[in-house]
């Protein structure tokens, strides 16, 4: 039997719906979608790329000037409202109605800070959508690549780094949903009321939670990164030392047909090891995918925020600008913690099609 067929045999018996189902997902970027597994596998054995590079590129590029266009509208709107802010206080030096423009411009600050508190939580939303997404494809494919792992020889790295992927997949998910994005949304509530009135009183207090969102964000990273692949280097020497110790005991110690047999082990190990690359590569290509639409989306709102803080700074209000400027470094802060997120789970993944390869 050719080794194509093997492996294609041997795939077959393995459901892939789930995964495949989260990357056609009308959400998910897509240039990726239709990408399987079986796909995969075959342009790793022809030599051929995954996916057309300058497509991905101009995709990119296109849904970003989308989204930059999408919220732009936002941008006019702050813009204008902030216009109108800047002819209030004109008409005060002028006329003298100094408590009819404080007013005026009260309510065009609340008015402003409730298009951006209504733009943040849709971030935010689709910041924490994002990161359970991926988790639920971690969850998807732990089950299908550990037992891969175990079958090419990985005994011991399948069984330490089970618990050890899981248990941090589900940590790091509870952390972010529970602590440190409610962290950054309450910070970034704190620089809106801040810039209700003329005075900082809760600036530094909405900087350092915000900051120590990020700092956390960074330690859960390393630290579960760091210690998945310091396992990994462990148990892949021991299960190597296995490995060799059963492929020199079959081919010297089984009677005539041990050669034969060694031979066939190696080309069945070797199959399901090109499985496990592949569903491991799909599960990259998935984590990327769930990442890109967001990430661009987050980062898009992120310029328009920036842009509008430096329009809106000559019109006569810092309070409003400084705000702006204060929610695009939120927003930005955002993006950084989903793409740290998103690179720790990459890391699990190319730990275990790393070990065997």
């Amino acid at each position: 039997m050719d080794y194509k067929d093997i492996i294609k045999e041997q795939l077959a018996e393995f459901d892939l719906s789930e995964l495949e189902e989260v990357l056609d997902d009308g959400s998910i970027y897509s240039t990726f979608s239709g990408v399987s597994a079986e796909s995969i596998i075959n342009s790793i054995l022809a030599g051929e790329p995954l996916f057309n590079t300058e497509a991905v590129i101009e995709g990119v590029k296109d849904l970003f000037l989308y989204e930059m266009k999408s919220a732009l509208v936002l941008g006019v709107e702050i813009v204008t409202i902030s216009i109108v802010i800047g002819l209030l206080k004109s008409f005060s030096s002028s006329f003298g109605e100094k408590a009819v423009s404080n007013l005026g411009t009260m309510v065009c600050t609340c008015l402003i800070i409730g298009l951006c508190l209504g733009n943040f939580t849709t971030t935010f939303n689709l910041c924490k959508n994002a990161v359970n997404t991926m988790t639920y494809t971690m969850q998807i494919l732990l089950p299908i690549l550990i037992p891969l792992l175990i079958a090419i020889g990985g005994v011991t790295s399948g069984s330490v780094l089970n618990p050890v992927i899981t248990g941090a997949t589900a940590a790091v998910n509870t952390v972010l949903s529970n602590f440190i994005l409610p962290a950054v949304f309450i910070s970034t509530v704190f620089f809106m009321v801040n810039s209700m009135t003329e005075k900082d009183y809760v600036n530094k207090l909405a900087v350092f939670i915000r900051g120590a969102a990020t700092f956390l964000c960074g330690i859960c990273v390393t630290f579960f990164a760091g210690v998945t692949v310091v396992q990994s280097f462990v148990t892949e020497s021991a299960d190597g030392v296995i490995a060799d110790t059963a492929r020199y005991s079959i081919s010297n110690f089984v009677p005539i047909i041990g050669g034969f047999a060694s031979d066939s082990v190696d080309m069945m190990l070797s199959c399901v090891n090109i499985i496990k690359n592949g569903v491991g590569i799909l599960g990259v290509i998935v984590i990327i995918a769930v990442l890109l639409v967001p990430l661009i989306k987050i980062l898009a709102i992120a310029v328009v925020y920036k842009i509008t803080a430096i329009i809106t700074e000559p019109l006569g209000n810092k309070q409003v600008s400084e705000c702006l400027s204060q929610m695009g470094n939120s927003v930005i802060t955002m993006a950084v913690i989903l793409f740290l997120t998103s690179m720790m789970f990459l890391i699990f993944i190319a730990v275990i099609i790393g070990i065997g390869a």
